[in-house]
């Protein structure tokens, strides 16, 4: 065998949108972060010639040779775990090591399909893991390979997520130009709230391009807008400035809103953050169900978070995660 180590162990965080979803689309800016939430690998060669994948009860057992094709059709159930299959095959080629097995548990902090990055952190940690038991651990390498299989799950990403989950910290992201760090002078802390509601985000992208082909005018006067709070969003960061940037979050959401892309249970858990003491609060991702965030002023983020728990919805606590992709 040409891998250097039996064993491996990595993790990367999970991302919230702050501002730009949709509007990205169609070359206009986003801001992203990571958050100090995680999805960890604990990958294990073994000598069975089998690709064992457990998360949580759920569990894929195929030969390392498997037909790809036949193991999506035959697993349709667990088509999630299938692009981590893909990772194992992926890199086992790279390496030309198909003569091995791999054991991988995955243990994850981040809700699945809420818009919280969960695909790009489960490529990112397995990419890495697998990488390290070759002794590789070369962050671009795991961000251009994890980028690449992400794919399987969203085929049409951009890869900030990956390149978000991969790096840590704040992102400017720009389709004609690519990343940019954003650097701050304070620790953010936001709260995240699960509405519960389930959507699919390729049909909503798809809806909001229906709507900009109806109403072009208007689609362009939202679009310009939102490029215009991306950039006093990044001088907030930039400065510290926690109250203005929670009155740009509201902003925000008030241009999805107009966009179609809210929910009742959105509505009602924004208000209530609002109205519990949160600084500015908006949906994160797709849209219509999935996740909002609440940005908490630092010094009394506990006590605000303690009240508005209290009401519907699922809530975490987070702060920005500047490490990025952990080994060990």
């Amino acid at each position: 065998m040409n891998n250097q180590y039996s064993k491996a162990v990595s993790s990367a965080p999970a991302k919230v949108i702050l501002f730009g979803e949709h509007f990205v689309v169609y070359k206009n800016p986003a801001i992203v972060a990571a958050i100090n939430k995680r999805i960890q690998v604990h990958a294990q060669v073994n000598d069975k010639l089998r690709i064992n994948i457990k998360s949580g009860e759920n569990s894929l057992t195929v030969p390392t040779e498997s037909n790809e094709e036949r193991v999506k059709a035959h697993h349709n159930s667990l088509s999630f775990l299938y692009p981590i299959y893909k990772c194992v095959k992926h890199v086992l080629s790279e390496k030309d090591n198909l003569n091995v097995g791999i054991n991988l548990d995955i243990q994850s902090q981040i809700p699945y399909g809420e818009g919280l990055g969960s695909s790009a952190a489960s490529c990112v940690a397995t990419v890495a893991a697998l990488y390290s038991l070759f002794s590789e651990r070369d962050r671009n390498q795991i961000y251009e390979t994890a980028k690449i299989m992400e794919k399987n799950i969203h085929t049409n990403s951009s890869g900030v997520d990956c390149y978000v989950s991969t790096f840590g910290g704040i992102v400017n992201y720009e389709p004609d130009k690519g990343f940019s760090n954003i650097g701050t002078k304070k620790n953010f802390t936001l709260l995240i709230g699960n509405t519960g509601v389930k959507r699919s985000t390729g049909k909503v992208v798809s809806q909001v391009k229906q709507f900009r082909e109806k109403k072009i005018t208007f689609f362009k006067d939202l679009s310009s807008k939102a490029q215009i709070i991306c950039k006093k969003a990044m001088n907030c960061m930039v400065e510290g400035n926690e109250v203005e940037l929670g009155n740009l979050l509201t902003e925000n959401h008030k241009l999805l809103s107009a966009l179609g892309v809210s929910h009742p249970m959105i509505e009602k858990l924004i208000e209530r953050c609002l109205d519990d003491g949160a600084l500015g609060a908006k949906l994160t991702g797709a849209g219509r169900g999935g996740a909002i965030i609440a940005l908490l002023p630092t010094d009394t983020s506990k006590e605000i978070s303690s009240r508005i728990s209290r009401g519907p919805g699922k809530w975490i606590l987070v702060e920005f995660d500047h490490k990025g992709v952990a080994f060990g």
